[in-house]
């Protein structure tokens, strides 16, 4: 008896470790038909964002300069900023990715989109362009993004008296070989 009793305990015994080296081996998988247990689901869920904090009247101020909406970048590509659902916060959109911005105003005059929680990107907008960068890596992920009204502040405007403004280049009735062109 003595040796049945410790026949069945060894037996229990390597079923449970090899019960335990199945799930060390696939920590993610599940065989098919179980469903999963309340454990591995909680597991499975993304942290929880911790809430963003109210934003002050500067942040709102700031955010109420930030141009909404799409930007043509270059070499053909787009972002765009929307407000985000809590109020003085707004969403940047690059290729697939969503960021999360708090708007700041700069001393220089430049609107800064800084990601919150510490995030690297920061999309910095000025009154000709817009560039977002990643600030760890110390680089620009993209640059000369044009909202529409950045469009419009770099178009040159037509001048009554026909004189050129600063920039523009003559096209008037310029011969070649005249000394008046």
């Amino acid at each position: 008896m003595k040796h049945v009793h410790t026949l069945a305990l060894l037996c229990a015994t390597l079923a449970l470790a090899g019960t335990a080296l199945a799930q060390e081996k696939a920590p993610g998988k599940q065989a098919q038909g179980k469903p999963a247990n309340a454990a591995q689901v909680q597991s499975a869920r993304p942290a929880t964002v911790p809430p963003m904090p109210v934003a002050d009247t500067e942040q709102m101020v700031a955010a109420s300069q930030a141009y909404y909406g799409p930007y043509d970048c270059e070499f053909k590509q787009t972002l765009s900023v929307a407000k985000h659902q809590v109020e003085g916060y707004v969403v940047v959109t690059f290729s697939t990715k969503a960021y999360t911005m708090k708007p700041v105003r700069s001393s220089t005059g430049a609107l800064r989109l800084e990601e919150v929680n510490g995030g690297p990107m920061l999309l910095v907008q000025i009154p000709t362009k817009s560039m977002l960068m990643d600030t760890v890596r110390g680089r620009r992920i993209v640059d000369a993004c044009v909202h529409e009204v950045q469009a419009r502040e770099t178009a040159p405007e037509p001048n009554a008296l026909g004189m050129n403004l600063p920039g523009q280049v003559a096209t008037g009735n310029c011969a070649p070989g005249t000394a008046r062109c």
